[in-house]
């Protein structure tokens, strides 16, 4: 947010300053980015000015002209820092941003006021018929904040209730000081209000007690000049003057977020009437595209890429992993034509191994890291949840089997289908490899200290596994869900059938982690690709055959 208030005079003195270098060059511009804010509930405000000169320019643009945004508060101060830098690459475009709330935004936009609108919530649907389109900036989660000393640090969902609508009235009530609660929330028409009545509240209606601000920045100031206060305010004004409390036991932080596990998070919009052209569209494209969405992850959740999207990824490890990497990569490709993504096997070890040593940029490993690797500087991204199924030939009778006949099955002890109930035949044993991750999480889930027999014959990939299963009768082995079709019967493990849903609900007992693993935190063009793993596009297609995580 801009932080300098410039006098009149000074104000003055700067255009005046201006127009004389324009005479005297020709070459210098005068941009201006404007803020303006309610200072009370009643119509006064204040109106924050900040003249920049650009000297060069980066960046030419179809033409010059101005641009004007208002709406919300919320989106307001990164819309600012984001215009400041569109102004420094064109600088023969004034951008203007004022604030007012996202009611104000909406009505300003539909009316023809403004060329840009700008909303924190949903639109109403008596507004979806204005002939608006709507252009998602950010993702902003809706922290509860407290006086940084108030010793309550987390809220049930129910309790936050209960204190906005004034049915908790003292802190003694959650565990804190015998003390009044003094709850501060929005003015009507905010959209940070709209969407915490929406996510929160539901049919119940903020407390007429509560003392009602302007803006964000007016509830993290009350709050934090209150030490028995209680307010809510986005993500991007949370600092260390205020306290985010968890909910439910998760924190309030931007990851949680962006994970799906904080409750409370909203969209950021920014509106147009009818698609947008000219220097609009410009703007809107610069603030979508890397160098605004850079700006839009300090403190909120980007919608789009923050880098330039060009460049090779490569990946490499679980067999398990790997179809379902190489179909989030065909599409990520798909959206991204100037990225090559290469996904390969290898097994989990080798992908742990591989990125250790940074010759592959991510590695895939479908088991927990062993204790030995957690010092190597790995990051781990869990990509999905996978069940193992106990596999047999299509044809065998045996359906159904207990976790401790598995055990005897694969050490060796049960050797013949008729202790089982099916025929008389030898049950031939396949198992995969050392090295593998699946080998290894079937080893510490069903196996404990039993030993896989030296007899069973070992494949090198899920793939090969179902392969030999499929063409032997009396084979028995274990493989990813992701593999299981029509070639293979995967059999139910104590009364429990081998699917995704089962896995789910926890009634599949055998499940483990699917992970990316990455040398310290991600950055550039393979965050982007973790980040489309674990966001919808890249979750839809885990879903398929896997237990999704976000």
């Amino acid at each position: 947010m801009l932080k300098v208030k410039y006098s009149v005079l000074f104000i003055a003195l700067a255009v005046i300053m201006a127009f004389a270098l324009v005479g005297c060059n020709g070459t210098a511009t005068t941009t201006t980015t404007t803020k303006t804010s309610a200072t009370t509930s009643t119509t006064t405000s204040t109106t924050k000015t900040s003249t920049t000169t650009a000297t060069t320019s980066t960046t030419s643009s179809s033409s010059g002209g101005t641009i004007t945004e208002a709406g919300s508060t919320t989106v307001q101060p990164v819309a600012e820092e984001i215009a400041i830098a569109f102004m420094s690459a064109y600088p023969d475009i004034t951008v203007t941003i004022q604030g007012g709330g996202s009611s104000t935004g909406v009505k300003s936009v539909s009316e023809g006021t403004v060329d840009i609108g700008a909303a924190s919530r949903e639109l109403k649907e008596s507004e979806m018929s204005l002939g608006l389109v709507q252009h998602v900036l950010a993702r902003d989660g809706i922290a509860i904040v407290t006086h940084p000393g108030q010793t309550v640090t987390n809220l049930t969902k129910e309790q936050v209730i209960k204190i906005f609508a004034g049915e908790i009235t003292n802190w003694s009530e959650l565990g804190g000081a015998d003390e009044t609660i003094n709850v501060i929330a929005r003015e009507e028409g905010s959209g940070t209000r709209a969407a915490f009545e929406e996510m929160v509240m539901g049919d119940n209606l903020i407390a007429a007690t509560a003392l009602l601000q302007p803006s964000n920045g007016a509830v993290k100031t009350t709050v934090a000049g209150d030490p028995n206060a209680v307010g809510f305010i986005s993500f991007g004004y949370i600092d260390s003057s205020v306290k985010a409390v968890s909910i439910d036991g998760v924190a309030a932080t931007v990851a949680n977020a962006v994970s799906g596990a904080y409750p409370i998070v909203r969209p950021l919009l920014l509106l147009t009437k009818g698609e947008p052209t000219g220097i609009v569209k410009e703007f809107l494209d610069y603030c979508l595209g890397p160098q605004g969405q850079a700006i839009v992850a300090k403190d909120y959740i980007a919608v789009g890429p923050t880098v330039e999207m060009k460049g090779t990824i490569t990946e490499a490890g679980s067999t398990t992993v790997q179809p379902v990497a190489e179909e989030i990569a065909i599409a990520f490709m798909s959206a991204y034509p100037d990225i090559t993504v290469t996904i390969q096997g290898g097994g989990s070890s080798t992908g742990v191994k591989s990125v250790s040593e940074g010759t592959v940029d991510i590695g895939a490993a479908s088991r927990e890291l062993k204790e030995s690797e957690m010092s190597l500087g790995l990051v781990q991204h869990v990509l999905a949840r996978d069940g193992i199924a106990i596999v047999t030939h299509p044809g065998q009778t045996v359906t159904n089997l207990t976790k401790e006949q598995v055990i005897k099955i694969f050490a060796g002890e049960i050797t013949n289908w008729s202790e089982l109930g099916g025929a008389d035949e030898t049950i031939n044993v396949i198992a995969r490899e050392e090295g593998s991750g699946t080998r290894a999480a079937f080893e510490e889930m069903v196996m404990g200290d039993n030993l896989i027999a030296a007899t069973a014959l070992l494949q090198p990939s899920n793939g090969a596994v179902k392969t030999t299963v499929a063409g032997d009768p009396n084979a028995v082995g274990f493989i990813s869900f992701g593999y299981i079709d029509s070639s293979v019967k995967a059999v139910s493990i104590d009364g429990v059938a081998a699917t995704v849903a089962n896995a789910v609900s926890g009634a599949y007992p055998i499940v483990r982690p699917l992970l990316l693993l990455t040398k310290g935190e991600p950055t550039g063009i393979v965050k982007e690709f973790l980040d489309y793993c674990l966001g919808p596009e890249g979750q839809a297609i885990v879903a398929k055959d896997y237990i999704s995580v976000n």
